[in-house]
């Protein structure tokens, strides 16, 4: 069953991989990078004298588009017809994380070359609905929460201010506004972002101190059935020792709260791929707040962030092997289809 046809993604590999090597900054001394690639081969980078392959590396000069018709352009088509799926930026603050998936994004409009992966995600998706043959029966639904401390904040509720309180009930997904065009989700962005927590760190002037997700939901009637779909791009707070980045009080309690999320992701990660009965999803919020996409049943794309500068090679390493270890994972996506007479609960 295909509602939209793209033929870039018809063998598209159900998990994929990805780094992306950050230039050096104008006030950052020029050294060596501690990054080497491997000749013209984008599969392969070189730290510390190891080669480490991948489904993609993008080196420093790489645009945003590069990336994004690589990795979320195709997620953008499966989302449209029928599967759920994932987007991670994951690695040390200050990696490009936010910046990769336009979360810093000033509203400078559609041909502003440093536009992220968000904004170009909501013009894909809507020029993509004005091809497709049923496009009258799509409904287009955005959400955006945020992590920190391990509490839920609702970026688009009126109490934005005030965590979710969950207890004794399954996290609903937050509020979700309908969308009828590209420019209306943006500005639905821009809104929920101006909420989000960040601080100065040593590492980072504008650190996030909290794990984002801006969702695009989908539901399509489609002959008897509805098929319900989601894309999450998350934003991943940046990980981060306590030795650089000097924290103390508030802002060291949510460097623990940061790592704990990251480290849960990692469990569940690891656990998917050995094919385990349990899956530590309830480790931490964020795990269980991505419980519904992290499975096998969808699509996972992992841009892991990485550092060139030689300060930061252990953070380097430990963000290359957590994506390593993603590497192992065998997922394999199905439609979700439910009733049509049937409310769909996102």
């Amino acid at each position: 069953m295909k509602l939209v046809t793209d033929a870039s993604c018809e063998s598209l590999e159900p998990v994929r991989i990805a780094i992306r090597e950050r230039p050096v900054g104008g006030d950052e001394e020029v050294v060596e990078s501690i990054v080497q690639h491997h000749g013209v081969n984008d599969q392969i980078l070189v730290v510390d004298e190891r080669p480490f392959a991948f489904d993609y590396v993008f080196r420093p000069e790489s645009s945003q588009v590069m990336v994004y018709d690589a990795l979320i352009r195709p997620l953008v088509v499966k989302m449209i017809n029928g599967f759920y799926c994932t987007a991670l930026a994951y690695g040390q603050t200050g990696t490009g994380k936010t910046f990769t998936m336009g979360l810093q994004w000033d509203h400078s409009g559609p041909h502003d070359i440093n536009r992220g992966m968000i904004t170009r995600a909501l013009d894909q998706t809507f020029e993509l609905l004005r091809e497709a043959r049923n496009k009258e029966d799509y409904e287009i639904e955005v959400s955006f929460i945020e992590i920190y401390n391990e509490k839920i904040y609702d970026l688009l509720s009126e109490n934005s201010t005030e965590p979710v309180n969950t207890r004794g009930c399954k996290f609903n997904g937050g509020t979700k506004r309908q969308v009828t065009r590209a420019d209306q989700a943006q500005d639905i962005l821009l809104e929920g972002n101006k909420n989000r927590h960040v601080r100065p760190t040593k590492m980072n002037t504008l650190s996030s101190r909290s794990h984002a997700i801006f969702s695009i939901h989908a539901s399509v009637v489609h002959d008897d059935a509805r098929i319900v779909s989601a894309l999450h791009l998350v934003d991943l707070a940046g990980s981060e020792g306590v030795r650089r980045t000097g924290h103390q009080g508030a802002a060291l309690a949510e460097g623990v709260h940061i790592n704990q999320g990251l480290l849960s992701i990692g469990k569940v990660l690891q656990a998917l791929s050995i094919g385990s009965k349990v899956i530590p999803y309830r480790d931490s919020i964020l795990s269980t707040v991505l419980q519904d996409s992290l499975n096998s049943n969808s699509y996972l794309t992992l841009l892991a962030c990485i550092s060139p500068m030689p300060e930061d090679l252990s953070e380097t390493l430990s963000t290359i092997r957590f994506a390593q270890g993603a590497k192992t994972l065998k997922n394999n996506p199905q439609i979700n289809l439910v009733a049509a007479e049937l409310k769909v609960n996102w």
